[in-house]
């Protein structure tokens, strides 16, 4: 039987620009926290409470189903919290338009709150009646995702004060100054000062949830300059790691409560994989490996506690943000990844009936991409290395196209895959113009990502794409061939095949790498290029460009 009842859909929108708008630090965590406790926090706990709505005495994560379709005295529910939306449902009167009118109200109440405790966020909401019985629940899901998916492209709130051009603008963020900050004694916007503010709330959150590791002897940085880069070596890793095909995952959930624990589940894999990249740094922070890499004078603050070289931004779902040196950036998010995949999302059962109905998808629709799905929560990360005072947005806009470029490659088996690029100097290039104008030869492409963490096949990685052959390959030209001839290789492979052939008649060395790499006796200029994703390419530069952005082999 039917059952209608008022619904809201909440979302966030442009969370990336919010967080990354400016190169502080404290502001990009702060504005992070901000945009976690919209939901939770503020909804939640403030605005809902204050209509005075009888709601289940459960909370949503512990709910076995929706309690207003069993209990008619129940006035409002929240569905679930996950994936940057929240799912409010509202039976307070017996006619409709009185539901919706108070449906109107809450997101009134909690978009004024948010203009007043995080200006500048943008938010969205659908508002509509949701028949939530059994079997139409999914299909009216859906019919709010549409409407909340119309009204971002229709509707474009206002969230900020207009620069006037007579007002003094904020140093930091570009916006109207209209708020004094006692601490530096200057003019700045409300946007920033909510973020500063906010980033004391947010240090203390990241460190009580791990605390049983960080043993009140370690911490997290509050500033770039304090991670621990090398003197003379003043770059960071910006790393951007996002879960694969969760889109489709989460549409294939046959009602709210498969929705609300796979949501739940993300949460638990992401915290359990940070604590283990966390736990791993622990554990190696006093190797020698790190005291060549990383400035340790840096790695102590004004309390006498190690400070680590990681900075978590955004942990939450699966949209994964963190920064740390330059040196550390790539394995830090193969072992992110790499903890990830240890933890299974599906179950057996759910892992069967999604994969045969994007079986059948595929099978009417040619154009669907998504051929297959794994039992384990992959994704996929971009790791963008970039000088310490590049804009922090810009860096983290290359991460991200990084990640989706390794995306793009998953999507044939939902494999992990990981995808990275270096900038020199402060040129602000797209990632296309960056792959045109640095990694294009004669010869063919000089970049071979993206590389697998972990490949969703039984396949094997012939052509060797994984992240393990490329660090294999680095380690053997790092301790085999001399600086200049390492040097003189970067600039050969940029110029024709004859120049290749002389250079590799006067380097054994090489030679000897090619022999071992392509598991032949005759060596040819020719072997340094491969043909992958219908280009020829090599691997050699990423091998060469990653000597001075890893860490030390433990066995050197």
């Amino acid at each position: 039987m039917a059952k209608k009842v008022g619904a809201i859909l909440l979302d966030t929108r442009s969370i990336q620009k919010y967080v990354f708008s400016c190169n502080k630090l404290k502001t990009n965590v702060g504005a992070s926290y901000l945009v976690d406790g919209i939901f939770n926090d503020l909804m939640q706990n403030i605005i809902l409470p204050k209509y005075n709505l009888k709601m289940p005495d459960i909370s949503w994560k512990k709910s076995d189903g929706i309690q207003i379709v069993k209990d008619d005295t129940i006035e409002a529910e929240i569905v679930y919290i996950g994936g940057g939306n929240m799912l409010i449902l509202i039976n307070k009167f017996p006619e409709e338009d009185d539901n919706l009118k108070l449906c109107c109200d809450i997101v009134s109440s909690w978009s004024l709150e948010i203009l007043k405790k995080a200006p500048g966020l943008k938010t969205g909401a659908a508002i509509g009646m949701m028949d939530v019985s059994e079997d139409a629940f999914k299909d009216s899901l859906d019919d709010m995702y549409v409407q909340l998916k119309q009204n971002q492209n229709t509707v474009l709130p206002q969230v900020d004060l207009p620069y006037t051009g007579l007002t003094l603008e904020c140093d930091i963020s570009g916006k109207t100054a209209d708020t004094f900050d006692w601490v530096d004694k200057k003019w700045i916007a409300k946007e920033v000062k909510a973020k500063t503010d906010a980033y004391k709330y947010a240090s203390e959150k990241v460190r009580y949830e791990y605390e049983d590791i960080l043993n009140n002897e370690y911490d997290f940085a509050s500033e770039l300059e304090k991670i621990g880069c090398k003197e003379g070596e003043s770059y960071i890793s910006v790393i951007h790691i996002d879960g694969n095909n969760m889109g489709v995952k989460f549409s294939k959930c046959k009602d709210s409560q498969e929705r609300k624990k796979l949501s739940l589940t993300v949460v638990k894999i992401v915290q359990n994989a940070f604590r283990e990249l966390i736990q791993s740094i622990i554990d190696e922070y006093d190797s020698k490996a790190y005291d060549e890499a990383l400035d340790k004078r840096d790695l102590i603050d004004d309390k006498g506690k190690k400070l680590l070289p990681i900075r978590p931004i955004i942990i939450g779902g699966d949209d994964i943000t963190f920064v740390c040196p330059a040196r550390v950036g790539i394995e830090y998010a193969k072992r992110f990844i790499e903890a990830v995949n240890k933890q299974d999302f599906l179950n057996d059962e759910q892992y069967k009936r999604m994969s045969k109905e994007i079986k059948e998808e595929k099978e009417e629709n040619e154009k669907n991409e998504s051929m297959k799905i794994s039992k384990t929560m992959s994704c996929c990360g971009g790791v963008a290395i970039v000088p310490l005072k590049y804009p922090f947005f810009r860096a983290y806009q290359l991460a991200e196209h990084l990640c989706g470029s390794a995306k793009t490659k998953s999507r044939q088996d939902d494999s992990s895959l990981i995808d990275f690029a270096i900038l020199y100097g402060e040129m602000t290039p797209s990632l296309e113009q960056l792959c045109r104008y640095q990694y294009v030869a004669p010869e063919g492409y000089l970049h071979y990502g993206p590389y697998y963490i972990k490949k969703n096949s039984d396949e094997d990685i012939a052509d060797k794409s994984s992240i393990k052959d490329l660090l294999s390959l680095k380690d053997k030209l790092k301790t085999k061939v001399a600086s200049n001839k390492i040097k003189e290789l970067r600039d050969v492979l940029t110029r024709d095949l004859h120049a290749q052939i002389r250079f590799l008649e006067n380097c054994e060395s090489v030679r000897d790498i090619i022999k071992e790499e392509s598991n032949t006796k005759d060596i040819e200029a020719k072997a340094f290029w491969q043909k992958k994703d219908k280009e020829v390419k090599t691997r050699y530069v990423d091998a060469i460009e990653i000597i001075d952005f890893t860490l030390p082999n433990k066995e050197d």
